[in-house]
């Protein structure tokens, strides 16, 4: 068993996360969670390699300063989509809180000055698509057509590949009427999809 690299607390095994073709099987990663600060982890990420993996998304703004956007795991879209959460992604090694995020950036060098809940963007599309992933066969399944990651294979993929396109189209509107202001709302109370931080480096 190993540590959570944010708080040292035991982790424990959480979800396999798979492409949305699930016929990719190697394109997977198994994903650990800490009970303490909530943090999850890529299984495969060494402590030492939790401070590159944070700064690799980091972009550098005005006076030096950089700014993080990650994907809350102490979010509401996180935990009404639980294994579906749209922000799940084979490629994403880390899912911070705001519980962990500080002791992740100071692990990295780093000193976190805000911390928010983006209402637009990327936070508003996960809730969209985590909702939609609830009716459909293919775990976002808007997003990886449209990113040309995911092709019908046999005769039964063509026909979940067709309802996925039929369900999609017709629930895209309806589900976005209450995506929208959920969460715009659980963004204003703390439990947004994508966390916002802003950092310095430390001395």
């Amino acid at each position: 068993m190993s540590n959570c690299p944010a708080c040292g607390e035991p982790l424990f095994g959480w979800l396999l996360v798979e492409s949305g073709d699930r016929g990719r099987q190697n394109d997977s990663v198994a994903l650990e969670r800490c009970e303490r600060c909530r943090l999850g982890v890529a299984a495969n990420l060494a402590r030492g390699d939790s401070a590159s993996a944070l700064l690799g998304l980091a972009r550098q703004i005005s006076d030096g300063r950089l700014e993080l956007r990650v994907a809350n795991r102490a979010s509401v879209q996180a935990t009404l989509g639980g294994n579906h959460w749209a922000a799940l992604e084979p490629k994403r090694r880390l899912y911070p809180t705001p519980q962990s995020l500080p002791a992740l950036a100071a692990a990295a060098g780093l000193q976190i000055e805000e911390l928010s809940f983006a209402r637009r963007g990327r936070g508003q599309a996960w809730m969209w698509q985590t909702i939609l992933n609830a009716l459909t066969f293919h775990e976002n399944f808007a997003r990886e057509v449209r990113a040309g990651t995911l092709r019908p294979r046999g005769a039964w993929g063509r026909v979940k590949f067709g309802i996925d396109t039929v369900v999609t189209a017709l629930a895209a509107l309806p589900v976005a009427l209450v995506s929208a202001p959920l969460e715009l709302f659980a963004a204003r109370l703390g439990r947004g999809g994508e966390l916002v931080a802003i950092a310095r480096r430390r001395d």
